[in-house]
């Protein structure tokens, strides 16, 4: 009885732990549909326009994917091919609380007359309470473990997009919801397709393959 006894309480233990260890994992947190709806929210706070990059009044893009993006010259500027290579600080808000900053560098080509611009940006993600809406109505709460690096590519020809607008992100970072909390590594790769205004993440992201798709603004 007694040795009965001491394997049953040892069998609970070990149920008990397994338990605890489970109620942090990510299968019992990060669900596949969790991390779809996630990479494809961080994602999308990651999209950056012109004016974040720093260029000024010389160039205005439209990027919200409802219509072709333009580029509109200075009214008083001259019509000139412009190289430019600038840094870049831009720190968001995250749709429920916290922020992401996003901070690096760009390289690329601007043509006032044509009307188009080439960019390629290279920067540093990190996330501070950054919080995200859940499927389950609650919120994922986002930071930077330390963070996370971004790349981006925006092509714009005689004022509309032309071929796939890209950005990846890679690295990790911690995340925590009422219930249970740990940390994911990310590896994913979106692209903005100007003719059906549809945005495509696919990549590794908290344990899961994922490749979802989103129209812009949707």
């Amino acid at each position: 009885m007694i040795r009965q006894s001491y394997l049953a309480c040892s069998a609970g233990l070990i149920l008990a732990i397994a338990a605890c260890d489970s109620s942090t994992g990510l299968s019992a947190n990060i669900s596949q549909a969790d991390a779809n709806k996630l990479a494809a929210d961080m994602d999308a706070t990651s999209t950056l326009g012109t004016s974040d990059f720093g260029l000024g009044p010389s160039f205005s893009v439209s990027t919200d994917g409802s219509a072709a993006g333009s580029v509109a010259a200075p009214s008083t500027g001259t019509a000139t091919l412009t190289t430019f290579n600038n840094t870049f600080d831009v720190t968001r808000q995250c749709p429920k609380g916290g922020s992401v900053e996003l901070k690096g560098s760009i390289i690329g080509t601007g043509d006032r007359t044509t009307h188009s611009l080439t960019v390629d940006a290279n920067a540093t993600r990190t996330d501070t309470d950054c919080a995200f809406a859940a499927r389950d109505g609650g919120t994922i709460t986002v930071n930077g473990n330390p963070n996370i690096a971004y790349a981006g590519h925006l092509n714009i020809v005689n004022a509309a997009f032309v071929g796939l607008q890209t950005q990846s992100h890679k690295g990790s970072f911690k995340w925590a919801r009422t219930g249970g909390s740990g940390t994911c590594d990310v590896d994913v790769t979106s692209s903005f397709d100007p003719a059906t205004h549809t945005v495509t993440v696919t990549g590794n992201f908290c344990g899961h393959v994922i490749n979802v798709t989103r129209t812009r603004g949707g």
